[in-house]
């Protein structure tokens, strides 16, 4: 349930869609509210200057730094929470902006070592991912992977380019993608696996394979998106909007604002915001509490999808009380808590990170946390996009502009 002051804000929304280009020269979404929206530009001047975001943030990173350089002594395996949500993280620090590519984040000692231990994680099974098979977690984890090597700025590849295969040989009948087991709420959402798909598809796809057969996977996921159910779990219902943004950047359907103020795209963000507590936060499912893992996420989504006259959701009321959910919830060490849903399917080691058994799901939420609070704090546009995609797409402007490369 909303507070007061956040069902102000955004219960009269009713949104008119236009398409405006961006620097990039990708299509971004924009939305126009009715008067009476409601901001507070003074509160969120305050909270993005003050000294207790800035402690949140350091004390956050810290704590995520120690688990990364603690994780390949106890594991040789690629994992979400060790790698890609720490690079993720990590690179939104101090970054306002997709452009200029960040090349002192990726030429950090620690994004090195992460990226070097993501590639080789996957390098040896080129062969068995050409084929379709042969990677524990499935399309859930290959996506992850892809994910972290664009965030870490590596080029495509040979494993890429087999990561790439095995994605579009394992996209089912229906469209969607699968994940391999129950683990709520990382590994729950079809919606959220077929959206990291998507991103990992996006970013090292092109120039691989031929563009139809591209197009051909995403309208597959566009058509199952039409009919799938997101009511499930935050989780389910974040990934169907992330998704549906991707695929609209890719002009998969032209027809996406087909009634104006019902679209779907508009329709999962409303029913996201409302979703809110009256804390500020986020719970993984309507009857559970708020909590990082869902609030962090849910705002860094609404952050790379709503637009309003040019300006980012972060001046809403709504967003700000997300923000202040997540600075008043943080542990003293840096972390946010959250309880782990999933049962066991491996032996469990103890990496040294907080919370013992819960380590794992609360490692990851504080770096969703960390990544909306550092996205934030730098008043970051394009937390979600696509390193290569926009490199990709700013050379096309450049040659569009000038062919003959004077």
């Amino acid at each position: 349930m909303l507070t007061l002051r956040s069902w102000i804000a955004f219960s009269a929304i009713a949104v008119l869609w236009s398409v405006s280009l961006s620097a990039s020269g990708a299509e971004d979404i924009e939305t126009v509210p009715k008067k009476g929206i409601l901001t507070d530009h003074e509160r969120e001047s305050a909270l993005r200057e003050s000294d207790q975001l800035e402690n949140a943030v350091e004390r956050a990173y810290a704590l995520i730094e120690a688990g990364v350089k603690n994780y390949p002594s106890n594991r040789e395996c690629f994992s979400c929470h060790h790698q890609t949500l720490p690079l993720l993280s990590i690179s939104l620090k101090d970054r306002k902006s997709i452009h200029p590519e960040p090349k002192a984040f990726w030429e950090k000692e620690l994004t090195q070592s992460i990226l070097a231990f993501t590639e080789t994680s996957f390098a040896w099974k080129q062969k068995s991912m050409r084929e379709g098979q042969g990677v524990g977690g499935k399309a859930l984890t290959v996506a992850y992977g892809l994910w972290a090597m664009d965030l870490a700025g590596a080029k495509r590849n040979e494993t890429s380019d087999a990561m790439i295969d095995y994605l579009l040989k394992t996209q089912a009948d229906d469209g969607a993608w699968k994940f391999q087991s129950v683990r709520p709420p990382a590994a729950s959402s079809r919606s959220m696996t077929t959206a990291i798909a998507v991103y990992g598809l996006r970013a090292y796809g092109d120039g691989y394979i031929e563009r139809q057969r591209l197009l051909d996977s995403y309208r597959k996921a566009w058509e199952w998106s039409m009919q799938a159910d997101e009511s499930k779990s935050q989780e389910e219902l974040n990934g169907m909007a992330w998704l549906d943004y991707m695929l609209d950047k890719e002009e998969v359907n032209q027809h996406i604002v087909d009634d104006g103020n019902d679209s779907r795209l508009l329709r999962r963000i409303n029913r996201i915001l409302d979703n809110q507590n009256e804390d500020g936060g986020w719970g993984q499912t309507k009857d559970m509490p708020s909590d990082a893992y869902a609030t962090g996420q849910t705002l860094l989504i609404l952050t790379q999808i709503v637009y309003r006259e040019k300006q980012s959701i972060q001046s809403t009321i709504a967003f700000l009380d997300g923000i202040e959910f997540l600075l008043q919830s943080q542990k003293p060490d840096g972390s946010w808590h959250v309880a782990t849903r999933a049962k066991p399917v491996q032996v469990f080691f103890d990496n040294g990170d907080p919370h013992g058994k819960d380590q794992f799901i609360s490692i990851m939420a504080t770096n969703w946390a960390v990544a909306a609070l550092a996205n934030f704090q730098s008043f970051g546009s394009d937390p979600l996009e696509s390193f290569q995609v926009v490199h990709r797409r700013s050379k096309q402007v450049q040659t569009t502009e000038n062919p003959f490369g004077l």
